[in-house]
């Protein structure tokens, strides 16, 4: 068997290397790289006999292969085989496409089809393509299988459609007469439309306050503002009001089945999980167990796809000085191992919503295709079982970043209520100095008899009270049930004039009842929206990086800070000094000397000016080694456990004994750096390290719920 395996590795590398290859390199098929990576001869063939094929990958299609050579269904070794008699896989493609439209699957009565749906007449125009020779004589390539090759060629290598066409140009001139290939890449794409799923365009108000959608789909003016829907000729040719692109999840779910790999693989959460304690996956987590015991309908058939949504802006006119966003929505099944979930080929593009403000009601359409997905599911065609079934679907967390947390929620994420799950037990403190609020008092979430609850020298007070509990879902009903929502905007442009609260008034923790409520489910998660350990990680990177190295407008020790303390009549010793009309500031433990930010910064060089996504490096590896030997052992000591709380937290395995542990380790940290670092330090990002662990034990590792994949 051994020897073989080896004569069918070595067979492999010789056709794939004569047929497939770009330079010297070829897609590896090993199951680690699955297809996914280039690697040159010799790390081919290294992985292929300590991992061996993917399992199922019998036909070399993407190495010049029509045909199988080889066969893996022995685990032992290969056997090599004749030429196999196993039906087109582009002919089971489309016939696995005509399942998931209609029960009969069958092209050979024309007539049938003719008659079915729109669907149906487009796929039998890709049957008629899949017949058609690619010129005449030409036996191994038909024009569909041609051209999927072409178009997937140029998924992998990055080509632009100027490319492609370019290329497209040279072929049709070097094929023989009578070739039937598209003569640019629109008439390419054109062709293949039906195997894609399309978009819908829903025009929305110019003033945010309504789509054109159900009832007012038929308006050509906003019942709100009174706005036209219709741009004017100045500002468009052909007088229409730009879309926002809504991408039906339904189909985009039902297409998950149509291969029997990847609907096999939507069951592996229940049937291949391995199930020892250990949080590896959102499967494990509580939420999810308690999401099944509380709806036991939607849990029976392990097919329901539980999903993610994601969302945040961003300027797609990077290199232009725009004021402009775009939000696309992202959703995000959660039923596949690990190795898939977070990768871009399993995510689902659900909506792209142009504008510079957040999405308001853009998301509606995704929502009521999401309750009826819930309520009574959309039928569907299983490849790997050859059967119809209904499917379901449910949206378990959201993954943004704080600010689109407050989109999302509705809750208010700045001034003295910032913090979501503390709600209106938030303690906050408004800096007249400094224009900020900071979040303090993390002495309330250590347990009750912590020594530094009474340690009234060291804090300047004792602290007896318990820590916030985060509101349920009933609650959040109960304190939005008056909120009346009015989306859009002035018509003349201005905003409305930010006030502060009055005393006596009541203090306001909700804007707007979240839309997401509108799912019969939501009230009932225990956890509904997550903090994005990303930005909360790169927030306290740069609150200790800037304040070491007293960078000017970005550290948390200035002028204005030691003034906060002076009204606060705390920390005397770091008052500042008035001498001949300049101030002085005395050193704090943390500050740093011209020589020692040198040597710091000689530590970080070559890492410095990393991107958001990957600041985590440097908190959680590299600043440890550069503090350790320059800052006081009490500054560093401090330091060095953040970035070990960083470490654990980010772990891609978990256990709850271990988050309960972290969860007490984390309190009494920020309790230490109260006693360290001034108020200016401690802004909203820095004081939800606290509620992470809490978020971990319900919900699993981090990495499925961060915007790390996601931006």
């Amino acid at each position: 068997h051994t020897k073989a395996y080896l004569q069918g590795v070595n067979s492999f590398l010789s056709y794939a290397f004569k047929n497939s290859a770009v330079g010297n390199k070829i897609l590896c098929p090993c199951k680690k790289c699955v297809n996914s990576f280039w690697r040159e001869s010799s790390d081919v063939r290294e992985h292929l006999i300590c991992d061996g094929f993917v399992k199922g990958y019998t036909t070399w299609n993407l190495h010049g292969e029509t045909s199988s050579y080889m066969n893996h269904g022995n685990s032992d070794g290969v056997d090599i085989v004749e030429e196999s008699n196993k039906e087109d896989e582009i002919s089971e493609l489309l016939r696995d496409l005509a399942c998931g439209l209609d029960d009969r699957g069958d092209f050979e009565d024309n007539s049938s089809v003719v008659q079915s749906t729109e669907e149906l007449k487009a796929l039998q125009s890709l049957v008629e393509a899949n017949s058609q020779e690619l010129y005449p004589t030409c036996k191994k390539y038909t024009k569909l299988r041609f051209l999927i090759r072409l178009l997937h060629i140029k998924l992998l290598g990055g080509w632009t459609d100027k490319n492609f066409d370019l290329l497209l140009d040279l072929l049709n001139d070097a094929l023989p007469e009578g070739s039937i290939l598209p003569r640019n890449y629109y008439e390419a794409k054109k062709m293949i439309k039906s195997i894609g799923l399309g978009y819908i365009s829903i025009h929305a108000c110019s003033n945010d306050c309504i789509l054109y959608w159900k009832e007012n789909e038929k308006s050509d003016s906003c019942p709100k503002c009174k706005v036209s829907r219709w741009k004017s000729v100045r500002k468009s040719l052909d007088g229409k009001h730009e879309g926002s692109p809504y991408f039906p999840i339904k189909k985009r779910l039902q297409r998950l089945f149509l291969t029997s790999r990847t609907a096999k693989l939507t069951r592996w959460h229940d049937e291949e999980r391995t199930k020892d304690g250990v949080l590896r996956h959102p499967a494990d987590s509580p939420l999810w167990k308690d999401f099944d015991e509380k709806h036991p309908v939607f849990a029976a058939d392990s097919s329901n796809i539980r999903l993610a949504f994601a969302t945040d802006g961003f300027n797609p006119y990077r290199g232009m000085n725009v004021s402009y966003s775009i939000w696309p929505g992202i959703c995000i099944p959660y039923n596949f191992p690990p190795s898939m979930c977070m990768k871009q080929s399993n995510f689902i593009l659900t909506l792209l919503i142009p504008g510079r403000h957040a999405p308001g009601s853009d998301m509606d359409p995704l929502v009521y295709d999401l309750l009826d997905m819930f309520v009574n599911g959309v039928r569907t065609y299983d490849a790997s079982k050859g059967e119809f079934f209904q499917l379901r679907a449910a949206v378990l967390w959201t993954i943004t970043d704080f600010l689109g947390l407050g989109y999302a929620s509705g809750c208010v994420t700045a001034g003295e209520a910032a913090c979501p799950d503390c709600h209106s037990y938030t303690c906050s403190l408004r800096l007249g100095n400094g224009s900020k609020t900071c979040y303090m008092r993390h002495r309330r979430f250590l347990h009750e008899n912590h020594p530094f609850r009474f340690d009234f020298d060291k804090f300047g007070s004792t602290e007896l009270r318990p820590a916030p509990v985060p509101l349920s879902g009933e609650e959040i009903l109960e304190c939005t049930k008056d909120i009346v929502t009015v989306f859009g905007k002035d018509p003349s442009g201005k905003k409305p004039a930010g006030r502060r609260r009055k005393e006596g008034e009541l203090l306001v923790i909700f804007k707007r009842r979240s839309i997401w409520f509108m799912l019969p489910y939501w009230k009932d998660l225990m956890m509904r929206h997550n903090f994005d350990v990303m930005h909360i990680g790169k927030n306290v990177y740069e609150n200790f990086i800037n304040t070491f190295l007293g960078t000017d407008g970005k550290s948390k020790d200035n002028l204005n800070s030691r003034l906060d303390l002076q009204a606060l009549s705390i920390r005397s010793d770091l008052h500042p000094i008035e001498l001949e009309g300049q101030f002085y500031l005395p050193p704090a433990p943390y500050s740093m000397s011209p020589q020692e930010k040198k040597l710091f910064c000689e530590i970080l060089k070559g890492v410095f000016g990393l991107k958001s996504h990957e600041s985590h490096i440097v908190l959680q590896h590299l600043l440890p080694l550069a503090v350790r030997k320059i800052l006081p052992e009490i500054v560093s000591a401090a330091v060095i456990r953040v970035s070990n709380f960083f470490k654990k937290i980010c772990s891609p395995m978990i256990r709850i004994s271990d988050m309960e542990n972290l969860e007490a380790e984390i309190a009494e940290t920020l309790s230490l750096l109260e006693t360290i670092f001034l108020p200016f330090f401690f802004d909203i990002m820095v004081h939800l390290m606290v509620h992470l662990p809490a978020q971990a034990k319900m919900a699993g590792p981090v990495y499925f719920r961060s915007m790390w994949p996601v931006e």
